[in-house]
């Protein structure tokens, strides 16, 4: 017999065969690669980013922005979703010459203590993305209007977080008027650059991750300028416990060259109790913070009134980092509150790690509004087994207040080395208070040998202020003080100055030789009377 076919029969083949092909042809559509332009793929960036949300990608995606180019951000910003690969990487950057393409804050509703903040782009959960040449305004004057962040790197889930991303070549120009008190673990006030230990909808919620795919790891920031923010990069971890498998590590700020390196200007100085930072972290890991220049007010800003610090890495137990090549300048605007232009509190002795503080410039810093005020230069309070503070600059550096003052402190780890390190330009006034240049408190072993301290002066004239060119307080050290040069010191009438002062435990082997110590004064026009001790 032979079979017949009807025409319904043939509806159904035909059918059929539409649903597999429209099905097959979707599967294709599903992925992106290639490049796409903004006004000739997409009619918008908005657009651009939905589609990618919507399909993903199945090989390197380039998005080319062109130069010139303005978008007013959607409400709620630009919100990245998915993610890239080692081989399919997600790019969005500047096409041609010109001015960098500019993204315009939308009107926020939000605060820092608000679970879902206002930010221009956020990345969700994405990897091996690249924004290249992208700026960033927020026009907004008045809160909560403003945006908390410029770019923002979140997690999707405390198991899939940002990671092998570059923010690069971006200029972010923020609000300061935006440092309200924030909710843990999201920082207080604006930030350009945001990397946190949370989802996008519960920013103040912290996550705990259970395998490593959890952290916010291997990401690089460079060669952006922010400005007009209250922080300008704050990169916030899960502070994990030992083997420290769930950690955010391998993050970079600043690459290894001057072509890389941010530059940080005009934060802070927003009218609140709260502190202001350049560079802030929290629990990272083989963290890289280098060839960064600092000026909370060049000239364009406002002198921050409370607690202001330049590069501030806090909180990573067993932590590797290494602070190097940066160029800080701080102008305090406080009374009683510390300034630091770079503190470090990472690293423990349950690993054999190091904090390396090299090759940094300190320079141009003032603090004339200080009562009893502290200014701190280079600040070590992590117990790192190895922490290496040398070849520092300090220069030009003009302090009020009868705060004690520390220019170089290494703390107290295992073994720490301030070697040909350089302090000169030094002035105080303040009626009393202490100065110290390169201070220890309790290493096993310190070593300072090849530092120059030439030009240190206290100008007022009635004050008591000391200054201690070397001071350490070493309960169990063994202390190496070598080949120094210590010179041009003045005090008031009844000051004191002490070139080298060890009054620590007398164990262990104390060295002190080779040092050059000389022309200790009384600050012209004084009379007699000033306490002089080489060492």
């Amino acid at each position: 017999m032979y079979k017949t076919t009807t025409k319904s029969t043939n509806n159904i083949l035909l059918t059929a065969m539409m649903i597999v092909l429209v099905a097959f042809t979707s599967n294709l559509k599903a992925q992106l690669n290639g490049t796409k332009t903004i006004g000739v793929d997409y009619p918008t960036l908005a657009a651009a980013v939905t589609d990618i949300n919507a399909l993903g990608v199945n090989g390197s995606l380039v998005i080319n922005i062109p130069a010139g180019y303005t978008e007013t951000a959607p409400s709620g910003g630009y919100i990245l979703t998915a993610t890239g690969t080692s081989a399919n990487t997600i790019t969005f950057q500047k096409s041609g010459s010109g001015a960098n393409p500019l993204l315009t804050a939308y009107t926020g509703t939000a605060t820092p203590a608000s679970a879902f903040q206002d930010g221009v782009f956020r990345l969700v959960g994405s990897d091996y993305v690249t924004i290249n040449g992208i700026d960033i305004v927020d026009l907004n004057t008045v809160n909560p209007a403003t945006m908390e962040f410029g770019y923002a790197l979140y997690k999707a889930s405390a198991n899939d977080g940002c990671q092998n991303n570059t923010i690069k070549n971006c200029v972010i120009t923020l609000n300061r008027l935006n440092n309200a008190t924030s909710s843990a673990p999201m920082v207080e006030g604006s930030v350009g650059v945001i990397m946190m230990n949370a989802t996008s909808t519960t920013a103040t919620v912290a996550l705990t991750p259970t395998v490593a795919t959890g952290s916010n790891s291997n990401n690089k920031f460079y060669s952006n300028t922010i400005q007009n923010c209250n922080y300008g990069i704050a990169l916030i971890g899960f502070a994990d416990v030992t083997p420290f498998a769930l950690v955010d590590t391998g993050n970079d700020i600043g690459g290894a060259s001057s072509a890389t390196g941010n530059t940080i200007i005009n934060y802070g100085g927003g009218a609140s109790t709260n502190p202001a930072a350049a560079i802030r972290t929290l629990a990272q890991y083989n963290i890289n913070v280098s060839f960064n220049t600092i000026n909370n007010n060049n000239g364009s800003g406002v002198n921050h009134a409370t607690t202001l610090r330049g590069i501030y890495l806090n909180t990573a137990t067993s932590a590797n980092a290494a602070i190097t090549n940066n160029t800080v300048t701080l102008n305090g605007g406080g009374t009683t509150s510390l300034a630091s232009a770079i503190d470090n509190a990472s690293g423990s002795t349950a690993a054999s790690n190091t904090v390396a503080i090299s090759n940094n410039v300190i320079t141009n810093c003032t603090y004339s509004t200080a009562t009893t005020a502290v200014f701190n230069g280079i600040i070590n309070s992590g117990t790192a087994a190895a922490v290496l503070i040398n070849n520092n600059l300090f220069n030009n550096i003009n302090l009020a207040g009868t705060g004690t003052c520390v220019l170089l402190e290494t703390g107290s780890p295992v073994t720490t080395t301030a070697n040909s390190n350089t302090i000169t330009a030094i002035t105080r006034t303040g009626a009393s208070g202490s100065f110290r240049l390169i201070k220890t408190s309790s290493p096993t072993n310190f070593t300072a040998n090849n530092n120059v301290i030439d030009g240190v002066s206290w100008t007022n004239l009635t004050s008591t202020g000391s200054v201690d060119c070397f001071y350490s307080f070493s309960s169990a050290a063994n202390f190496t003080a070598n080949n120094n040069t210590i010179k041009n010191i003045s005090v008031p009438t009844t000051g004191t100055v002490n070139g080298i002062r060890e009054f620590g435990s007398s164990t262990g082997i104390k060295t002190i030789q080779g040092n050059q110590i000389y022309n200790f004064s009384t600050t012209a026009g004084g009379a007699g009377g000033a306490t002089f001790n080489g060492i």
